[in-house]
């Protein structure tokens, strides 16, 4: 991350025993311009593996508004959407679902993420998480991090089950931790409770600065020539 654009990636795979259940794996990148406190994306890349698959997207934008998706995924059933969506009526001002938990470190910064609506879109489906009460939430940050709470709301390109679902769905518990000396702040904790029970994701070792390659070789995108920067991440 430097004072003009910011480049950030992130592999997620199953640990413990989560991977006696699955050894699925994706691999995440975003990349954009910084003006001041606020983040404009220029891209984001992402790949997971499937069954006996590699699956990829690509999600391009200018000005800060998306303008292209590119994947190679199909789902095994068709989902009709209830509100449809085009991709030049999503305009500036939205973030991927990845770039949405990134934070200004500083509890002043923080907390303005807690108070205020934002937008998301990941090439085809436009949602918004919107800031709850933090009364009565199951946990206190860390000193030096900062707890919020918030309520996904999905807007359009969703099937009539999600919106169903979403009326039932528990506000989502983060805690966000620095990253490093970058002056940004990611989740340490997410957590929201269901039907089924409480569902907690933890990063084990948040963010330290590593030179260890961890990317599998299979997730990397495949190669296209305005993408000469992407081995740098």
């Amino acid at each position: 991350m430097t004072d003009r654009q910011y480049q950030l990636s992130a592999l997620l795979r199953s640990s413990g025993l989560g991977v006696v259940f699955s050894d699925a794996s994706g691999l995440v990148k975003t990349k954009g311009k910084l003006h001041g406190d606020n983040l404009e994306p220029v891209s984001l890349h992402y790949s997971w593996t499937g069954e006996d698959s590699i699956n990829f997207a690509r999600l391009e934008y200018a000005d800060g508004a998306p303008v292209s998706y590119e994947t190679n995924y199909k789902p095994a059933r068709s989902q009709k959407a209830v509100v449809p969506i085009s991709m030049e009526n999503v305009g500036a001002g939205t973030r991927d679902p990845f770039l949405s938990l990134l934070v200004r470190q500083g509890p002043e910064k923080g907390d303005a993420f807690c108070r205020a609506p934002m937008r998301l879109y990941d090439g085809r489906r436009l949602a918004r998480l919107n800031p709850e009460d933090m009364e009565s939430a199951p946990f206190v940050a860390a000193p030096g991090h900062i707890a919020c709470r918030v309520r996904w709301e999905p807007i359009a390109g969703y099937p009539e089950k999600t919106y169903q679902r979403a009326e039932d769905m528990h506000p989502v518990n983060l805690e966000f931790a620095g990253i490093a000396n970058s002056g940004f702040m990611a989740p340490r904790e997410v957590s929201v409770s269901t039907r089924y029970g409480t569902v907690r994701i933890v990063a084990v070792e948040p963010f330290h600065e590593s030179n260890m390659q961890v990317v599998p070789a299979k997730l990397e995108l495949p190669s296209r020539d305005d993408d000469t920067d992407d081995e740098d991440w």
